[in-house]
């Protein structure tokens, strides 16, 4: 039905060269950070970029992760510009209180780091990096065009049309391939109803920049406390405020800005938190954080309704979707990025094998397998998992095993480039439906412990005075990017029987987390049953 449908999209053209290899539609993050790569990998090659508005404004996302950090300092080639513009990210870090959310932040519970991790990320101001993408590309040799409103575009063979207006001037233009990179606008996926969505994670958000947040370093807070972490710096982290249901950040952005914001299980969180003074009032009833937020000045404000929802496609015939335009999940662990970068790549690569006469059909349908395949695998850690959020003793067990995970399946791989291996790919989409399977697994142990824990009466008991280093459970961490297959599996199962028997003692039913069981197990989910 799809395919019947993008055929009577198709238009033909006589035209025997493009006025374009490739023309990206939204200059932000994604498209950005694509005329880039573009113009850096291939600069024999037409580029355009359509951006409606002329000016960059602030934006949502800041905070980065491995796998996308090591995408702009590798393959971009921005890692002086990052640390010059921008602050080094001193990891995630999180804070449990009790119940009524009202105990003074040196009394909560802590996961967090001791110094800057090993693999750099960082904290982005994204109006300013979105105006180093746009001038740079442009000084590259792009045409990056802003106040463009794009009007229509024709998909058809053997090139596109794209219609808009210029400063109240209709223009249009040809081209091989077109990008959508225009967020959750979505014209592609409006055009060729490509929006799958999401309808058993349901959360929004809402969110703020803040100017006079008080400092997590000064020196007025608790010496024992800044102890506690060997004096790193608390505020380059990612913080997060975690309770049942819901959690609250806090990023630094350079300059005295702080991005403040609240996602919600819509179980658990009403859509009063979609205005200004909701959010407000609902950062007031957390005492820790609202006595960091109390005297800031309220720049701005934001919200989305419901965040995740799916694509049906990635890739078609010379066209692509990318960033908030395809798909998201959850901002959770931040994985937005990462998704950018790996359609990024995938682009990159299909615009310029095609321009050079290679067959590419069964990269394209690879490439957009994996990426089904990665958001597949996505949703089980934040589907039905909010419930966990508010436990540190929960948390702690479904951090240790996401974050190695993540290290020891998706980072290790990117790092060699293993996702533009055809063999790898095929080898990684035969396996994908027992990765995706024994995250569910996982997912609904940890929703049966969370139950009988809260049951007993233990939800909160850990929530206070007690810290654990966020990568303490990580001991691979420097191997990441040269490990083969095999290591990353071992690392991966190890973590995976750590999770199972942590889960299992909170349940009363002490298990072996050396016990000798296989992927196969956790598949089924056998192993993961207690008795």
């Amino acid at each position: 039905m799809f395919e019947r449908m993008l055929r009577r999209e198709r238009v033909g053209h006589s035209m025997p060269n493009p006025d374009y290899d490739l023309v990206i539609l939204g200059g932000g993050l994604a498209g950005g950070l694509l005329a880039r790569q573009m113009r850096l990998q291939r600069p024999d090659l037409k580029i355009l970029v359509l951006e409606r508005a002329t000016d960059t404004s602030y934006k949502v996302g800041e905070a980065t992760v491995e796998l996308f950090s090591n995408y702009l300092v590798r393959k971009l080639g921005m890692s002086s510009y990052l640390y010059e513009n921008h602050l080094p990210k001193n990891g995630l870090r999180f804070f449990f209180d009790e119940g009524q959310s009202d105990s003074p932040i040196t009394s909560l519970s802590e996961i967090g780091s001791y110094g800057l991790p090993f693999h750099p990320s960082f904290q982005l101001d994204r109006s300013e990096l979105e105006r180093e993408l746009r001038d740079s590309s442009a000084a590259r040799g792009a045409d990056v065009l802003e106040g463009c409103k794009v009007t229509d575009i024709q998909l058809g063979t053997p090139h596109h049309l794209v219609e808009f207006n210029e400063q109240s001037q209709a223009r249009r233009v040809s081209t091989t391939w077109v990008v959508d990179a225009t967020g959750r606008a979505g014209l592609m996926a409006r055009k060729l109803g490509l929006r799958v969505p999401e309808e058993q994670h349901k959360c929004h958000a809402a969110w703020a920049r803040l100017e006079g947040v008080a400092d997590l370093d000064a020196p007025e807070i608790d010496q024992a406390w800044r102890d506690r972490t060997r004096n790193t710096s608390r505020r380059l982290s990612t913080v997060h405020f975690m309770h049942r249901g819901h959690w609250t950040w806090l990023i630094p952005l350079r300059g005295g800005v702080t991005s403040v914001g609240v996602v919600g299980d819509t179980r658990h969180v009403g859509r009063e938190i979609l205005r200004q003074e909701g959010l407000k009032d609902f950062l007031s009833r957390q005492r820790a954080c609202r006595e960091l937020v109390e005297h800031a000045d309220w720049i701005d404000f934001g919200a989305y309704g419901q965040l995740a929802y799916g694509t049906k496609q990635w890739f078609g015939d010379r066209w692509a979707v990318i960033g908030e335009a395809a798909a998201f999940s959850d901002p959770f662990y931040s994985p937005g990025s990462d998704f950018i970068t790996l359609a990024n790549d995938y682009v990159a690569d299909l615009v310029a094998r095609q321009h050079d006469g290679e067959d590419i059909e069964e990269r394209q349908r690879l490439y957009d397998g994996y990426l089904q395949f990665r958001y597949a695998a996505n949703l089980p850690l934040y589907r039905d998992q909010y419930e966990l959020f508010g436990s540190y003793e929960l948390m702690s067990i479904k951090w240790n095993l996401d974050i190695a995970a993540y290290y020891a399946l998706w980072v290790n791989s990117y790092l060699q480039d293993l996702h533009m291996d055809l063999a790898d790919l095929r080898h990684e989409l035969r396996q994908s439906s027992f990765v995706v399977k024994s995250l569910e697994q996982f997912a609904k142990l940890f929703g049966q412990t969370e139950q009988a824990v809260t049951a007993a009466g233990g939800y909160h008991r850990s929530n206070l005075h007690e810290f654990a280093e966020a990568l303490g459970s990580v001991s691979f961490t420097k191997d990441v990017g040269m490990m083969t297959r095999e290591q990353a599996a071992t690392c991966t199962l190890k973590a995976f029987r750590i999770a199972r028997a942590s889960c299992f003692d909170l349940l009363g039913c002490p298990a072996d987390p050396d016990e000798k069981l296989g992927f196969a197990d956790f598949v089924m989910g056998a192993a993961l049953q207690p008795t």
